[in-house]
């Protein structure tokens, strides 16, 4: 029996703080501190405020076993002992109970269905009037500081009646005054309908080029141009691309792979540039390249400066030649 005590004293021993160093830090990493963290994760040395469980078992909630023994419930009990519950506004109905459930008590719903309440003292009655309004009726501020007024501002912070107001307002892509993207294309410019044949955004099919030439019977790498519709005929993919028109200046663009691939195609005197803002390229291939209208037809005679760049980084250029036709 002895020597069983003597192997306990050594086990505490070496239990104790100084041989065990896990011990020896409280929960706020105080040595030998007496601090204990309680089931809710508050740590401090008052055992006297350790959270408990609610009625639904959980730690630290709030949830407390009604008059009726329902966890969690507003029930109350008449004066009967029988279970009664609020209604919709939070006021108890019932026979010799008050508008708070207290047998016997004296509290009265008010005219706003307040019980114990105040009455309709407020500025509309049983209420204030409504944060953002300048009335009970629901209204705001004109422009022109008159309650109700209905007067707004103009997308150029101009109230009506001021010099320079027009009445304008922005549009949906958020420009004052603005009409809006253009058919068929979102505020960016990008085509958010179906590309026809001729690669016209939400077209018909009715403007494709009237001009019947195979860009594959081109040799390859060559460009060709016959009544502002450019063609070509490569052995690689291309992100972008520059050339001039010899002869005459190009007003506008539409259409052909550049569009129907996304480019973005710029054409001010002769010179013609298109590039991709994310990343597409065109396959190598043949095919219409775009549709250009140019000043005068009759006076182009065909394209010179044809630089392409291969590929979507832009690092490498690859210079075409013109066809003028078999």
């Amino acid at each position: 029996m002895r020597r069983i005590n003597h192997l306990f004293i050594l086990l505490l021993l070496y239990l104790n703080c100084e041989n065990n160093p896990i011990s020896t830090l409280d929960c706020n990493g105080i040595e030998y501190g007496l601090s204990i963290e309680d089931n809710c994760g508050i740590c401090d040395e008052d055992p006297t405020n350790d959270c408990t469980q609610d009625c639904s078992g959980i730690w630290g909630g709030s949830n407390i076993y009604d008059e009726c023994g329902v966890c969690g419930g507003n029930g109350k009990l008449n004066c009967d002992d029988g279970c009664i519950l609020p209604d919709e506004n939070g006021n108890y109905i019932d026979d010799e109970v008050d508008c708070f459930g207290v047998c016997g008590g004296n509290a009265i719903i008010d005219e706003c269905l307040i019980c114990n309440g105040p009455g309709s003292v407020y500025e509309c009655g049983c209420n204030g009037i409504e944060q953002g309004k300048c009335d009970c009726d629901g209204e705001i501020f004109g422009c022109d500081g008159e309650c109700g007024s209905g007067k707004i501002e103009d997308c150029n912070g101009l109230c009506i009646g001021e010099e320079g107001f027009t009445g304008d307002i922005n549009d949906e892509c958020g420009v004052c005054g603005g009409s809006g993207p253009e058919p068929n294309l979102d505020c960016n410019g990008n085509c958010i309908a179906d590309f026809d044949e001729c690669g016209i955004c939400g077209g018909d099919n009715s403007s494709c080029s009237s001009v019947n030439f195979d860009a594959c019977t081109m040799p390859i790498n060559h460009l060709h141009m016959e009544e502002g519709s450019v063609f070509y005929n490569v052995d690689f993919d291309f992100g972008g691309f520059q050339f001039n028109i010899d002869g005459t200046n190009v007003t506008n663009y539409s259409g052909g792979d550049a569009v129907v691939n996304g480019f973005m195609i710029s054409v001010g005197g002769n010179t013609v540039i298109a590039f991709s803002l994310t990343g597409n390229v065109i396959p190598s291939g043949c095919g219409l390249l775009t549709e250009l209208t140019l000043e005068n037809n009759n006076a182009a005679n065909g394209l010179s400066s044809m630089i392409f760049a291969v590929g979507t980084n832009g690092l490498e250029t690859q210079i075409l030649n013109y066809y003028t036709g078999p």
